[in-house]
């Protein structure tokens, strides 16, 4: 991973569906050199894939929270920690009921907290439920502290360029 590398991450964070011509002229490279270093980006697991930022609001969804969930502590069922078997069941039930609000990303975490879930609801009712009602029905949730995002500013624009300067770069 060199500096070129790095611009050409930038760029296409900024903009996925950037043609590669218009991607070589951002980062001053030739378009034949351009396009073999974007494919191994690709097939070296650097870029996974490409999504589009989906405007949630328009899609009804008007709240976003941060959900920290301390879970009890026990012994793994089989090769899963109690975190993974409450993820796994949290995603299953915001997938397939509508009345609940969906959890877009899920997370094992270190702290006081063992679950950071980030959750969208289309109403302070809808989050509301979730909260108090299924979180509680789950046996292992212990307490939850809840996190409201009042705007997100900066989402998704932050630079790569800092990974060419931090010790464990690749």
């Amino acid at each position: 991973m060199d500096e070129l590398d790095v611009r050409i991450l930038d760029e296409i964070i900024r903009n996925g569906r950037i043609t590669l011509t218009e991607l070589a002229k951002r980062v001053s490279a030739p378009r034949t050199t351009l396009t073999s270093r974007f494919k191994k980006l690709v097939e070296s697991g650097y870029v996974r894939g490409f999504t589009a930022l989906v405007n949630y609001k328009k899609l009804g969804y008007q709240l976003t929270a941060f959900v920290l969930v301390q879970i009890r502590r026990g012994k793994p069922l089989g090769e899963k920690s109690n975190q993974e078997i409450f993820i796994e069941n949290i995603a299953r039930e915001s997938e397939s009921r509508p009345d609940l609000p969906w959890v877009e990303e899920a997370h094992i975490i270190t702290g006081d907290y063992d679950v950071l879930l980030k959750v969208r609801a289309r109403n302070m009712d809808e989050l509301t439920k979730f909260l108090v009602t299924e979180l509680a029905r789950h046996p292992d949730v212990e307490r939850t502290h809840t996190l409201m995002v009042l705007k997100s500013p900066h989402m998704g624009l932050f630079p790569m360029s800092k990974i060419l300067t931090h010790p464990s770069s690749p």
